[in-house]
């Protein structure tokens, strides 16, 4: 079996920006490589805009700590990433050593350290894609007689996508999040993303028990766009192309607009959600996905 590759990401207070590579890292990740983060001077406690950031992402840091950089530490990773500690990381011969030139979050504000996070996001994509040969999972490894080695399956992955990524597109995903809870990966972006979520569209389907609480309008992540097992384009608005090696294939949905009958504000949210919501439940149907309720 494949040993896991071990990546350490140093900073000089461990407190932002190793820390939310960290973050992605493992999310992104998903368990096929190590993770370690630490500061050449560590902090006392992360930097909170920086868990807030993150939690935007669906990434919970508030049980993290800085920890110290060590010499053991280093040698125990296959690749060392800095970010703007200088010559505190020791050297080790057979290490893959990088330097991410990245603004420091400390004493900003979260309009500031979103963009420092999604180019964070961004490296650990393209950090992840050159270590696939390594962390690739082997799906023959298992003995046949073996007991309990039949293989699970994936968690099935979607993608909506609309202009701004304000509404529909952040509905539907809030929709299959609440009906199929952790059994499906949901996502959502913006072809030309705005800077704001719709208020009347977070309040129809709050009225449901679904929630975009955290949520923000995000562009296509390319990679993203390549893995996810459906790209659902809500809408007639907007336009995604297929990329090179797409895991999965893209459709378009296209609701009735209620405003072509006279139906404006509030009802026309709601009227737009309940359509969703049939979408959303028709599709998880056809991933596979059972309702939680």
């Amino acid at each position: 079996m494949t040993t896991a590759p071990a990546v350490l990401f140093v900073c000089v207070h461990n407190a932002g920006r190793s820390q939310m590579a960290a973050g992605y890292l493992r999310h992104l990740g998903e368990g096929r490589i190590e993770v370690r983060s630490a500061g050449s001077m560590p902090a006392e406690q992360i930097n909170p805009v920086a868990v807030e950031a993150m939690a935007e992402e669906g990434i919970d840091l508030r049980a993290e700590q800085p920890k110290v950089l060590t010499p053991e530490s280093v040698q125990a990773s296959d690749v060392v990433i800095t970010m703007g500690c200088g010559d505190a990381c020791p050297i080790y011969p057979g290490k893959r050593y990088e330097d991410w030139a990245l603004e420091d979050p400390a004493g900003q504000g979260l309009e500031a350290v979103r963009p420092i996070r999604d180019e964070i996001r961004r490296r650990v994509v393209e950090l992840i894609a050159s270590l696939e040969p390594t962390v690739a999972t082997d799906a023959t490894a298992h003995t046949a007689g073996d007991e309990g080695a039949e293989a699970t399956a994936a968690t099935p992955s979607v993608l909506f996508v609309c202009v701004k990524n304000g509404g529909k597109s952040q509905m539907a995903a809030a929709l299959m999040r609440h009906e199929v809870g952790d059994a499906a990966e949901v996502h959502s972006a913006g072809t030309a993303p705005g800077g704001s979520l719709n208020a009347q569209s977070a309040a129809s389907v709050t009225e449901v028990g679904a929630s975009m609480e955290g949520e923000h309008p995000k562009p296509i992540d390319p990679e993203l766009l390549r893995r996810v097992d459906r790209v659902v384009v809500v809408g007639e608005e907007a336009q995604v192309d297929p990329v090179p090696g797409m895991a999965g294939r893209i459709e378009t949905w296209i609701l009735e607009e209620p405003s072509e009958r006279g139906v404006e504000g509030e009802e026309r949210m709601r009227q737009l959600r309940d359509q969703l919501t049939e979408r959303v439940r028709a599709l998880s149907a056809e991933l596979g996905v059972a309702p939680v309720r």
